[in-house]
């Protein structure tokens, strides 16, 4: 190992890491700008069971947004 003497002028920088925290985007349910301004026909199948049900409230939750127009569709058998 070589010694150190007192006289010499040492420099250093300073080192920036990149970010390891996600980027999170905004939720979809914020207002849409741009070409999606108008919205979506959404079209969603119901009955009276809980099948449907649980379809209704996934598809509000996960994929409708505020600008979309949704249609239920429902068939009655004769």
């Amino acid at each position: 190992m070589e010694t150190v003497l007192e006289d010499e002028v040492y420099t250093c920088r300073e080192v920036i890491l990149p970010s390891l925290i996600p980027v999170v985007r905004e939720p979809e349910l914020e207002r849409e700008t741009g070409e999606r301004r108008r919205g979506r026909d959404v079209l969603i199948c119901i009955d009276h069971g809980p099948n449907s049900k649980h379809a209704f409230d996934w598809a509000i939750v996960h994929f409708c947004r505020l600008a979309d127009t949704l249609h239920l569709f429902h068939v009655v058998s004769s």
